[in-house]
């Protein structure tokens, strides 16, 4: 009797939500973090609050 391997792949999670994130589904990977698209603007947010700016209180160069 054969046996068969079978390749068996760990589920892909969203860092933020925590659900699978899917086969064929779009996500971004930044900074160790798998992110899915409906966590992306809070994702997004987060790691480019650093450079958030307020008009008319801009940094001095």
């Amino acid at each position: 009797m054969d046996t068969k391997e079978y390749t068996r792949r760990r589920t892909l999670r969203c860092s933020l939500c925590g659900l699978e994130i899917t086969e064929g589904e779009d996500y971004w990977y930044c900074n160790g973090s798998s992110v899915c698209g409906a966590c992306l603007p809070v994702f997004a947010r987060t790691e480019l609050a650093p450079f958030r700016q307020v008009r008319g209180r801009e940094a001095a160069p």
